[in-house]
């Protein structure tokens, strides 16, 4: 038994050790997703909605799966000898993650606040120039937004 936690602590050491150049994007998602689940929280509490450990569930199971990609795309990266498009790459998520989940943020950010107040009127516009404004700007979200739209049309 002490043998199996030796090596298993080893491998996670190694893997660590291994992911260090994206370290700091693997904290900045942390923080992202962080963010995320306790604005979502407070929105639900502050919206009298009942807390779901399903949705909480949810949640975790699909960081945990976004993490597991960021890291798998780096070694793979890393053992095909390039790093550095392997963090390029990294960093691309991790802008397309701050993308959605900050637009999610400010959605329920706007939800926790009083319509009259300046702050709200601040989220307001922060969510208005993420979810319509970057949208003109961006040919490629814009596609894919609207590829999203006919796809559940159909479904």
């Amino acid at each position: 038994m002490e043998d199996l936690k030796i090596v298993t602590a080893s491998l996670i050491a190694n893997v660590v050790g291994l992911l260090f150049p994206i370290w700091n994007d693997i904290f900045g998602l942390v923080l992202l997703f962080t963010a995320n689940f306790v604005v979502g929280l407070l929105a639900d509490v502050c919206n009298h909605r009942e807390w779901s450990f399903r949705k909480a569930f949810c949640f975790f199971r699909d960081a945990g799966m976004y993490f597991a990609m960021v890291a798998c795309i780096y070694l793979l990266g890393y053992f095909k000898g390039e790093e550095r498009a392997a963090v390029h790459c990294v960093s691309f998520m991790i802008y397309v993650a701050i993308y959605f989940y900050g637009t999610n943020i400010l959605r329920n950010a706007r939800l926790i606040t009083n319509e009259r107040s300046t702050l709200y009127s601040v989220l307001d516009f922060l969510y208005y120039i993420f979810s319509l404004k970057i949208l003109e700007r961006s040919k490629c979200l814009k596609d894919y937004i609207d590829y999203g739209k006919n796809k559940k049309d159909f479904a």
